[in-house]
């Protein structure tokens, strides 16, 4: 349960290195703030705080990065 959503984190992509520093780069200059979590050898995990999910997603599937 989410108690605080300005605090919270929420998921917003995953994938390798090279992605994920795309990703980073996309976010960041849009003034977004990124965390970034290992899921596994091979993937990366990014997360953004509640209040900016919707911007993040929208950048996201904007870009297209594959």
């Amino acid at each position: 349960m989410v108690t605080n959503k300005k605090k919270s984190l929420v998921d917003v992509f995953a994938g390798s290195p090279w992605e994920v520093n795309s990703v980073i780069e996309l976010l960041t200059a849009s003034y977004i703030k990124v965390s970034v979590k290992d899921k596994d050898l091979n993937s990366i995990r990014l997360s953004v705080p509640y209040d900016q999910y919707t911007a993040a997603i929208q950048l996201i599937d904007g870009k297209k990065i594959f």
